[in-house]
């Protein structure tokens, strides 16, 4: 059974757009053998974050850490196991329905793959006009295109992109497209997943620029998804590192940088690469099996890997709690590893 998680206010008291409580997903495995009973695989374990209006938390940690898991929880793509995620303070987790798509109106999603969330049969036009058509906002014909046309040019299209199908986009144009796509409906909420891991750097550095944009020009609020320290550093307000489905660090995003407190966060700047040949870094490496996160969870998921870890770290699961104003950590041992670092 998960302890309780501290749940991160701002320093202004606002109440939270999103707020996920305990958020758990769990997967069903099929068995080896025909007795063998279901193993369950825990894609999430008591995850609580808040996110306020206007600005972007960052979701950070490696792959299979259960991020995408999360996004895909927040927009209900997946249906949580256990656990709330309140809109505006209402419980979306069980809405079905006309109640689900109104609420998929104010809450977007873009995805990695720029290509495969595409309809390779729809023009770029039909791929952005297609939500107005679903929720049936604008039934003028006329108007649908306008906004359409408005659209594109925002996110950085030319109008003589309006008829060519995604294989004749590059990455860039095709992510330019999601984004319009997911503009459409004038959402509150958009959550990114990986949205430019898969562009250029010169590219990647010319999207996160418009999704500022589009934040200070229509007052977004982001989630956003990604693996790159760099990336996350250059958009996010708030960074959460997650390791094996839980919310290990969650801080303002420049802290994560000049302090961070949680083995894991250290040992995740340590490996980026220098900018200078010349500059001295501290080091920290993780060694060993990453823990399973199939079957019974006990103590703390990194402590087979942390050369820092007690007895204590593996029989019992440290709770993310706040240890310097909006600085919260999930580690018994956060002040000792300071002094020794």
């Amino acid at each position: 059974m998960s302890e309780t998680t501290t749940v991160a206010t701002a320093p202004d008291a606002r109440q939270p757009i999103l707020s996920i409580k305990h958020l758990c997903k769990d997967f069903k495995l099929r068995g080896d053998g025909l007795f063998e009973k279901p193993k369950v695989l825990h894609a999430l374990s008591d995850v609580s974050l808040d996110v306020y209006e206007g600005e972007t938390l960052g979701i950070i940690g490696e792959s299979g850490c259960g991020k995408s898991t999360l996004g895909r929880c927040i927009v209900q793509l997946h249906r949580a196991t256990s656990g709330q995620i309140l809109y505006n303070g209402q419980d979306i987790t069980g809405l079905t329905g006309a109640d689900l798509k109104t609420m998929r109106k104010n809450i977007q999603m873009i995805f990695q793959d720029s290509y495969s969330s595409l309809d390779p049969r729809f023009t770029a036009a039909r791929a952005i006009e297609e939500p107005l058509r679903i929720y049936n906002l604008v039934p003028d014909k006329a108007k649908r295109e306008q906004i359409v046309f408005d659209l594109m040019k925002e996110v950085g299209l030319d109008v003589q992109h309006v008829e060519r199908y995604p294989h004749e986009f590059s990455g860039g144009q095709r992510q330019r497209i999601n984004v319009a796509r997911a503009l459409v409906l004038d959402p509150k909420i958009i959550v990114c997943d990986e949205p430019v891991s898969a562009l250029d750097v010169s590219v990647q550095a010319q999207v996160l620029n418009l999704f500022r944009r589009l934040q200070r020009d229509r007052g977004l609020t982001y989630v956003f998804i990604s693996h790159d320290l760099s990336v996350i550093k250059h958009i996010s307000d708030r960074i959460a590192i997650m390791y094996l489905g839980r919310v290990v660090e969650l801080c303002p995003a420049h802290r994560v940088y000049e302090n961070p407190m949680h083995p894991y966060t250290k040992a995740l700047l340590s490996a980026v690469p220098p900018e200078s040949p010349f500059q001295k870094t501290e080091e920290l490496k993780l060694s060993g099996e990453i823990a399973s996160p199939v079957g019974d969870m006990v103590g703390c998921p990194l402590a087979g890997r942390c050369p820092f870890a007690t007895d204590r770290c593996r029989t019992e699961r440290p709770s993310l709690e706040e240890v310097e104003p909006q600085h919260h950590v999930a580690c018994f041992r956060y002040h000792e590893i300071a002094q020794e670092q």
